[in-house]
Parts: structure tokens; sequence; C-alpha cells
């Protein structure tokens, strides 16, 4: 397999141009090299992991490692991380908000998984182009609802709010929903699914009656690796492909 060849593969499906100005989707980390023979799939890049990393040519995730710009490389996880790569020419690839954005990724997911119906953008950005799934689900009560999400996206453990007694009008927002929680409140589903939501936010949905389903930031996007498997092994039915689903939650424990 030839790097450019896998990368024109991914972005034929989820252009980096369609990232956020504020994201650093694409190509992070090059390497001297043109043949990918191992590819490692995570959501995150974690030091925990770094002995996956052996013999990898080409490592892809969601979350991009490297954020904002760098100052310096010091002793710190993120900065050992980019040292072992380089030092053993892994390319690094980030498919974030290019991948958010688009139907094929976690929009067609939710929609296939849960049977969802007369589905749009929770959030419309553009033609074609939106976050999170709106859509309307039939003959599911929301623990049941709750407990396939905690299912389908291997999730250590769910929260469940139930404000109604409705579980029809569905919107899930993969990864964080606070910055669009305005527009939740502005569509008043019965149900959102979603993470990373504070108090307040709690509260506004409790006041205005919507269910809430919470699960982890990492597991409600954790469908990326499974998603990116099989848009490479499309193309490239011989890679081998390493699939890493650990999360920052993986030490929890639940009392």
């Amino acid at each position: 397999m030839k790097k450019d060849k896998i990368i024109s593969a991914i972005e034929s499906i989820f252009p980096k141009e369609h990232a956020e100005p504020w994201d650093n989707s694409g190509l992070i980390i090059d390497a001297d090299k043109e043949d990918i023979n191992k590819i490692y799939l995570s959501v995150d890049l974690l030091y925990d992991n770094i002995n996956e990393l052996d013999d990898v040519d080409m490592v892809i995730t969601h979350h991009p490692l490297i954020f904002n710009g760098i100052k310096e490389i010091d002793m710190s996880a993120s900065s050992k991380l980019i040292k072992y790569m380089i030092k053993h020419d892994i390319v690094y690839y980030s498919a974030h908000t290019s991948f958010d954005i688009q139907r094929a990724g976690f929009y067609k997911f939710y929609e296939n998984k849960l049977g969802l119906v007369n589905t749009d953008f929770a959030i419309k950005v553009d033609d074609g182009l939106g976050y999170g799934i709106a859509g309307e689900l039939y003959d599911m009560d929301i623990m049941s609802l709750a407990n396939r999400i905690k299912a389908i996206n291997m999730a250590k453990y769910i929260q469940v709010y139930k404000n109604n007694d409705k579980n029809t009008r569905v919107i899930i927002l993969n990864g964080s929903g606070k910055d669009f929680l305005d527009n939740v409140l502005e569509k008043r589903p019965d149900t959102l699914i979603t993470s990373d939501l504070g108090y307040h936010d709690v509260q506004a949905l409790r006041n205005a009656k919507i269910n809430l389903i919470m699960q982890d930031h990492n597991s409600s996007e954790s469908a990326f690796v499974n998603i990116m498997e099989e848009l490479i092994k499309k193309d490239f039915e011989d890679a081998e492909i390493i699939k890493n689903f650990s999360s920052f939650t993986d030490n929890i424990e639940i009392l």
C-alpha cells in the first residue's frame, strides 16, 4: 500500500478541506517512506499504548494528538509519542471534524445501528454537511435505547436522565454536545444523546423536559475505528490493521 493512496482514499470520503478552521485534521507527521504495511486505528493515541506501535507504519486517530501550536518538545506523554513516531518513521494522520461533518461518519453509523427514520443533520452547516443526527425512533423506550447505545459504543457507563415519557424524536451529538445545547433546546427533541455536559446544561434539559442519555466522549465516537477500517479494507484488502478502543475512562471504577 502506498501512503499517498491511503490518504487519498480517506480524503475522498472525508476531505480535510471540510474540517473546521480551528481543527488539525489531515497529515500531521509525515515520514520518509511510501510503503505502508501496518496501520494503527484509535480514537485517541494514548501513551499507555505506545508499545502497540511496534512495527506500525501509519497511525490514524480521530482526535489529533497535536491540536494547537507546539512551543516545546518536553517529557510530557504527547511529546514522547511525537518523538517515538518521528524516530520510528511512523506516518500520523487525523480525521477529526473532517470526519464528524460527513454523513458517511457517525451519522450513518447511528442511523443504521438504531434504525432511525426521517433523519437529517442535528446541526446543519452547509449543503450535505453538518453535525450529529436527528431522527425518529419507534418501539424503544429510553432505558432500552440507553442499553443499546452502551452496547454499540462499548461504553463503560451510561447516565440516563428521564425528564419525560416520550422517546420518539431523538438527537444524537457524538462527542461534546455542549456547544450545540442552544440548538437542542430550540428543536425540543424527546431525547438527547451526547457527552461532556455540565451541571447547568443538565439542568436546562430537565427544565425543558428533554430526556438525556450521556456517555463518555471517547465511547460516543468509538465507531470511528470500525468505520475507518471498513473504508481502508474496501480499497486495500490486504491491509494489516490494529484496532485500539482504549479510552481515558478505562480506569474509572463504577460503584
